[in-house]
Formats: structure tokens, sequence, C-alpha cells
């Protein structure tokens, strides 16, 4: 309940509290207030008035003796008295188990006073004035009994008593009792009443205040318990045994995209539980309604959960169970593991990384012993082939002898690149046109092709930027990457080798977008088990002798020197497909 006046509670001093209260009626002056103390008080006076009922019935059977003792010549009318009021206790206790009894406890109440003290009547109407006395604390009895025992408001009481009174005195002066007598009792009736009601109006001002002050907690712990909920990292989310959501944190709002309204009410297993999973949760969930079997209350589990765009994500889940009066909830505790799970995907990453640097580092140091043994006959190539450039006259021979040099030249400019990227030297960026370089890089593997009849498919995005790449070392992967395919492809019924570039706009690294290539075979593929590893040195899939496992793993580290990507793609269709992704830089 949030109210301005529970909420100032503590601002007032005792002086002030008439703000809250009628000093005179005791009625709470906020009437939706007052009206939730007479329902407080309906729910806890039902075994009060059973207890002052059962007071009344004994009370009313004891004092049977006094009528035998004293007129026993009346003695069967005043025990049709008492049996008849008995029986309306009896009827009265009975209703007060009844579901109206909470509606009507204070006309329940003031008629069993009226019961109480309309037997008393009957029996001074009946017996003599000399009896008078004997059955007048009888009177007495019945104003502590209204105002102590039966529970009726103090304002209420108050008029019952002052009825009592009232009738008591038209009685005796009906009987014409001695005016001293009347004095005399009505002395002692006033001086019960006035305690009475002192004690009355003290008991239910002090009863009034401690509502009072348990709403002023329950509703500081209230607003203490939202504040704690809103301030969780976690989401929070309560639902009762029939799953519905009770309670949706703002922390779980922003992890499922669900507003509190949309989510209040709603079933949980349709609301953040994968289609996947709802049977099992379904399942899981009757059993613990139906037998009480808390298997997961407590535990951490990991596990998928759904938003409300039907994404799912992994969570880590905590189930309490919070036992209320006829209720039984449970609140689950959900974190968002995506963070952390891209954390470790990323620490793994970095850790493939640096093995991968490493044995590139070991590769670099081989590269280097072995250097110098393959520059010395790739000069001898060389020099052969300008030879044969300067001494023949053939067209086909100097033609041959160029593209001989050209591939010694080349295989110099690898060994070097190779020896650059285990030293990690940055490349030399020029602007490079990527058509024209795949252009040239076809032109030197295109006999090898032709030879295999590879079909080749071209698709080159037209006015493509120029790129600030290093031409060698992106000639070195562009031929790597075709001459993998080449040979994926040697057993293939069919022989596809498509390749295309294009200019995507979409925005890496903080550039104006990339380019991309596109290598692909109709080659057997790669099966899964496989592709995880494909960028690590050393390792191939390739027959003893025929490969290092060096190659893609060249040219993944090209490729990243750019501030780019070399990625396996995964495409509809048979064989593998490789894209490198350039970004758009100034040269």
């Amino acid at each position: 309940m949030n109210d301005p006046v529970i909420d100032n509670y503590h601002t007032f001093s005792f002086s002030q509290r008439y703000r809250i209260v009628n000093p005179l009626t005791l009625v709470f002056r906020d009437l939706s207030l007052e009206q939730e103390y007479q329902a407080n008080v309906a729910v806890n006076i039902a075994q009060q008035v059973r207890i002052a009922l059962a007071l009344a019935f004994v009370l009313y059977l004891n004092f049977a003796f006094l009528d035998y003792l004293l007129v026993p010549e009346k003695m069967w009318d005043l025990w049709g008295i008492r049996a008849a009021a008995c029986g309306l206790f009896i009827l009265l206790f009975a209703i007060s188990f009844q579901s109206i009894f909470q509606r009507i406890h204070q006309q329940l109440v003031f008629v069993s006073s009226m019961v109480a003290g309309g037997g008393i009547f009957a029996m001074l109407l009946i017996t003599d004035n000399q009896f008078n006395h004997y059955y007048y604390a009888g009177i007495n009895l019945c104003i502590t009994w209204t105002l102590f025992i039966i529970g009726l408001r103090f304002i209420n009481a108050l008029r019952t008593v002052v009825l009592i009174v009232v009738i008591y005195n038209c009685i005796a002066f009906f009987k014409a009792l001695p005016f001293a007598d009347i004095i005399s009792n009505n002395f002692f009736l006033l001086s019960n009443a006035i305690i009475g009601i002192f004690a009355g109006y003290t008991i239910e001002q002090h009863s009034r205040w401690q509502f009072f002050q348990s709403l002023v907690i329950k509703n500081n712990s209230n607003k203490l318990h939202r504040a704690m909920i809103a301030a969780s990292l976690d989401a929070v989310i309560t639902i009762d045994e029939s799953g519905a959501v009770i309670e949706f944190s703002e922390a779980a709002e922003h992890m499922f995209g669900y507003s509190r309204g949309e989510a209040l009410g709603q079933s949980i297993g349709e609301l953040i539980v994968p289609e996947a999973m709802r049977a099992q949760h379904e399942s899981g969930f009757r059993r613990y309604s139906e037998k009480g079997e808390p298997r997961v209350l407590g535990q951490r589990l990991e596990l998928q959960a759904k938003r409300k765009d039907n994404s799912e994500f992994p969570v880590e889940l905590t189930l309490r169970q919070v036992d209320l009066i006829g209720r039984r909830l449970v609140t689950a505790y959900i974190r968002d593991l995506t963070a952390q799970r891209n954390a470790e995907q990323e620490i793994i990453r970095q850790r493939e990384v640096l093995q991968r640097n490493e044995k590139l580092a070991a590769m670099g140091t081989l590269l280097a012993g072995i250097s110098h043994e393959l520059n010395n006959p790739l000069a001898i190539v060389v020099g052969q082939a300008q030879l044969l450039q300067e001494t023949e006259q053939d067209a086909r021979v100097l033609k041959r002898a160029d593209k001989i040099r050209s591939a010694a030249e080349r295989c110099a400019t690898i060994i070097n690149t190779f020896l650059a990227m285990a030293r990690n030297q940055p490349p030399q960026c020029q602007p490079l046109d990527i058509n024209q370089l795949v252009q040239r890089v076809l032109e030197l593997l295109e006999p090898g092709l032709r030879s295999q009849h590879i079909e080749l498919q071209l698709q080159f995005a037209n006015d493509l930027p120029s790129v600030a790449a290093d031409a060698d070392q992106v000639h070195q992967v562009i031929s790597n990457l075709i001459i993998n395919a080449q040979q994926a492809m040697q057993d293939s019924p069919q022989k596809i080798l498509r390749i295309e570039s294009a200019l995507d706009a979409t925005a890496i690294n903080n550039d104006q977008g990339h380019i991309t290539i596109r290598i692909q075979d109709s080659g057997p593929g790669i099966t899964p088990e496989v592709q995880g590893r494909i960028f690590e040195p050393f390792f191939t899939t390739k027959a003893p002798g025929k490969g290092t496992g060096l190659g893609l793993a060249v040219c993944s580290g090209i490729i990243e020197a750019h501030g780019g990507r070399l990625e396996l793609e995964q495409h509809s269709g048979s064989g593998a497909c490789f894209c490198i992704s350039l970004p758009l830089r100034a040269a």
C-alpha cells in the first residue's frame, strides 16, 4: 500500500496523530485505511468472539445454581431464560464459522451483548426486589464482558454499555426499587462502565496504532525490497504455483525485452523458455507442483533462455521457494552469460592466436635457416632465364623464359614475405586494384587450371575503389587459396572455381567499409571436425609429403596484418568458400 500518510508516519509526533485517527471515535480519517483495518479485524476477531461466546455460555450455566438457591419457586422460569440465551450463544457461535461472519462480525457481537444483557434483564423482571442485587451483579459482568472480551469496536461498545445502563434504570424504576438502591447501583454501574470505557479506548487505540505501524514497516520493507530488486544486475522473476509471473524486475525487462505489464500473468514457460526445452520445463514444473519435488531448487543451472524476439542466449539460473500463507511461490534469479561466453570464446581465440604465433615464430626461424639455401638456386634460375632471354630468338622460348624468371622472382618474394611476417614487419601498403591483382594471379596459374579442366567463373564488381595493401602479400594469399582449391578438386566429377569481388559498405575496425574476395570450389569441402583447426600452423589434411600446413596460417596472418579477416564461410552446396575482407583505408 502506497500512502503518503504511511510513508511519512515517522515525521509525526505523538501529539499530531489526531491527523491520522479521530481521537473521539478512533476511526482512521483515511477511508481506505479504515477499511483495511476493519478487514484485518474481521480476519483476526473470529477466534476471540468464539472464546467470548463460550465464556458467556459457561457463566450462564454456572449461575443457574444461584437460581436454585435463591428463588427455587421461579427456578424453571429462570432456567428457561438461561436455556434460551445459551441456545442463542450456540447459534452465534456456529455463525462465526461462516464466511458471512467477516462482513457482519460487529453486528453479531452487538447481538451477543444484547442477548447476554437481555437474559439478565428478563431475570430481573421476574424476580422479587429483595433478590435484585444478586442479578444486578450480572449486569456489571455483562458490561465488563462487552467492553473487554466480546470484541466490539470502542465506539460500538460505548453505545452498547449506555444502552444496557439505560435499560437497567428503566427496569429499576419500573419495579419501584428504592431510590437509594438505584443511586447506589448506578454508581457502581457507571464506575464499572467508566473504567471499562477507558480500558477499551486504550486497548483499541493501541491495536489501531500497532496495525498502523505494521503497515509502515510493511510499506518500508516493500520499498526496500523493490529498491533491492531494482538495483540487482540479475533478473528476478517470481511465479506462483500455476507458473504465472507475479513479479518481473527491471533487469528482467532489459534482459528479455518484455515490459513488466506484458510479463505479469503470463506463463513463464511461454515467456522465456525456448521451444526445444519447453516440454522438459513443463514436465519438471508439473512434478514440482504436484509432488513438491524440489530437484533444482538452490542449484546453479546453466541453460538457454529466450528473449521477446525469440533469440536465445545462455543464462545461469538459481531458484528459491518462498512459502506464504496458502501460497507457494518460486523466485528465479537469472544472470545473462552472453558476455561471459563471449569473453571465454575470446580467450580461446587469443590462446589459439598465441599458439599460432608461436608456431609462426618457429616457422620464421626455420625459414631463416633455409632462405640462404633457397636464394642461391633461385638466383641461378633467374640468371639462366635472363640468359635465355638474351640469347634466344624464338618467341615461344622467350615467353617461357619470362615466365620462369617471374616465377623464380616470385619465390624469392614469398621467402622474403615469410621472413617479414615472422619478424612482425608491417606490410608495405600501396593503393591496390583488387580486380587487377586477381587477374594477374590467374594469368600465372591459368595453365594449371586449364590442364585439370577446371571451369573458371568470375564475378568482379565494377568500379571497386583501391584498397591500401601490400600487393605481393595479397598476391600470395590469393594464389595460395586458388592452388588449395585446385588441389581439392582433383577427384571431383565437376570442377568449378568461382571467384567474386564486392564492396561491402558495412564498417569494420572503424573504417569506411571493406572489399571482399570470395574463392569457392566444388570439391569435397571441409568437415566440421577440421574447420576449427584449418588456420593452425603445421596442421594439414593432405598426405605426408604433400603439404606443410603453413599456407592458410600464413594467409590468415597476412590478412590480419592488413586489419582484415580471412574466414571459412558457410554456404549451400558442396566445396569450400574462403572470404578475404580488406578494409578501405587511406593509402
